[in-house]
């Protein structure tokens, strides 16, 4: 049994702050005799804390950046022989594992697998034999991971979220503090930077330029964030500093835009200014040109422009390409100029915008190729857009595309027409449709305009005409209290024979199977 008065110390490492903090809490390691005295990031981290913290065990993750887990055993076994090295896997880096094994490492844990009980009982296993009365009676410092607390901090509530409060308060004694937030989502979508890289890059920067004042990095939900407090009278070289570091940041990471908070001095504020922030790194796709903003100059109201939908579509199906792209314009001049809009919700409102083009030259049956590949396409590509006047140009793009192909393959007059064809159909299908009447409509001559809509569609009219009708009726025949009868009657068949006939020959079964098959 182990000797509930020992103090076995251990030391975690591992790049991935999340999976620190979880084995930090698979339990109550002191109603073992265990403390965690050390986290670190990286073999480098973790070899200069070792001689502070002075644990009995480490376990260290394999692939790291900065100095991995191989090279650290390395080290480990030259420099401190005595210390129990454990090493963090999975299955993907076997081979690793077997590597580090040469330099004496005690014990492996797979990540996706590792319970307290488990490790409970290795750490038990490796100590048993060492006397801990031998260590040094001073007491050995305990090096705190701030950016973990402040992650446990802005995970809990109530008394816990207070004791972290409480702690972190230790660490920070100016009067003032600044929090400095970018979102990470887009930059990590654009390039081949993976969050581990993305993480290093932002402690050292902000180590080089923030050094001089007392600050802690933290990363969650897809967010860099920093914490830094200084006084008053440090304002000025303060506000230096952090220019020099967001400038830095933007030129090297490129699609970082940061939100700098208002002050605070009351570290219980952390939680609500830290959300609050977070709301404003959704509104800087109006602020790409710039390396950082103030809260300031953010709304966070979501302001409502108004915008004719229909007006815009019937340019779409009039084939007023320019009028389209004028209402664009001026509603992305808006919505830019009231920050009106989230990125997240104006990106999907883009998408919206394109799938009614698409929809509209789909309904139109108008000649342009590939419409669901491109969906996909510019579905992505909005995604990955940067600010506003890239997510107009992607639209923008789009309407020319369609307007140069469906010039290419029909003229636009011929291709107006069908559309006006198809207008009338849609609008008169429960009247008895007279193709004379049609014809006269829209000024082609009677025996034109069959062959006409034949040679556009490969269809001929009356085909098309009773295909409407059908499609209606379908949706009629889910009503019940509408006998067939009347449904006949309501889609412009005079004849109730002839509409089931129809209605077979187009569905392959009679109005009544197709009513009871929705049963």
């Amino acid at each position: 049994m182990l000797n509930r008065s020992s103090n076995y110390r251990v030391m975690i490492v591992d790049d991935e702050p999340i999976l620190r903090m979880g084995i930090y809490h698979l339990c109550n390691w002191s109603e073992y005799g265990i403390e965690f005295v050390a986290q670190a990031s990286n073999g480098s981290e973790a070899l200069q804390l070792i001689e502070q913290v002075n644990p009995h065990v480490v376990i260290t993750d394999i692939v790291m950046p900065v100095m991995d887990g191989v090279e650290l055993t390395k080290l480990l076994r030259k420099r401190f022989p005595d210390i129990k090295l454990v090493v963090l896997s999975s299955y993907s880096e076997f081979d690793y594992v077997r590597e580090v094994f040469k330099y004496g490492v005690t014990d492996y844990l797979l990540k996706p697998k590792v319970t307290a009980e488990e490790l409970v009982t290795l750490i038990q296993s490796l100590c048993s034999n060492l006397d801990t009365s031998l260590v040094s009676h001073t007491p050995n410092p305990k090096v705190p991971d701030l950016g973990l607390l402040i992650t446990e901090c802005l995970l809990n509530k109530g008394d816990r979220q207070l004791e972290f409060l409480s702690e972190l308060s230790n660490h920070f004694t100016n009067n003032q503090f600044h929090i400095v937030k970018c979102s990470s989502s887009l930059l990590l979508s654009k390039t081949s930077m993976t969050q581990t890289e993305l993480e290093r890059s932002i402690i050292d920067l902000a180590q080089t330029y923030l050094g001089d004042f007392s600050h802690a990095s933290y990363f969650l939900n897809n967010e860099c964030s920093l914490i830094i407090n200084a006084d008053q009278d440090q304002m000025e070289n303060f506000m230096i500093a952090l220019n020099q570091f967001t400038s830095s940041a933007k030129q090297s990471l490129q699609y970082v835009t940061f939100v700098l908070s208002h002050a605070f001095s009351i570290l219980t504020s952390l939680p609500s200014v830290n959300e609050r922030l977070s709301l404003c790194t959704g509104k800087m796709i109006y602020f790409n040109h710039k390396h950082y903003i103030s809260e300031g100059s953010i709304s966070l109201d979501i302001a409502t422009i108004p915008f004719d939908i229909v007006e815009f579509t019937s340019f779409i199906h009039n084939l007023d390409f320019e009028q389209s792209k004028n209402k664009l314009k001026a509603l992305f001049q808006q919505i830019e100029s009231a920050q009106a809009s989230d990125e997240y919700s104006l990106k999907r409102f883009c998408q919206n915008l394109i799938y009614t083009i698409i929809n509209t030259i789909e309904q139109m049956k108008l000649p342009y190729s590939e419409l669901g590949s491109t969906k996909i396409k510019l579905f992505k590509t909005i995604d990955l857009a940067v600010d506003v006047d890239e997510l107009l140009q992607i639209i923008n793009q789009f309407i020319d595309q369609i307007e140069m192909e469906i010039s290419a393959k029909a003229g636009r007059r011929n291709t107006a027409i069908l559309s006006r064809i198809y207008d009338y159909v849609n609008e008169n299908y429960a009247q008895d449709i007279m193709l004379s009447e049609l014809a006269a409509e829209l000024h082609l001559n009677y025996s034109y305009l069959s062959y006409y809509f034949k040679q556009q569609t490969n269809e001929n009219l009356t085909t098309y005409i009773n295909k409407v009708r059908i499609e209606h009726a379908k949706q009629l025949l889910l009503n019940w209290d509408l006998s067939i009868s009347e449904i006949s009657r309501m889609t412009g068949f005079s004849e109730h024979n002839y509409f089931s006939k129809v209605f077979k020959k187009i569905t392959g079964m009679t109005p009544a199977e197709y009513r009871n098959q929705t049963r």
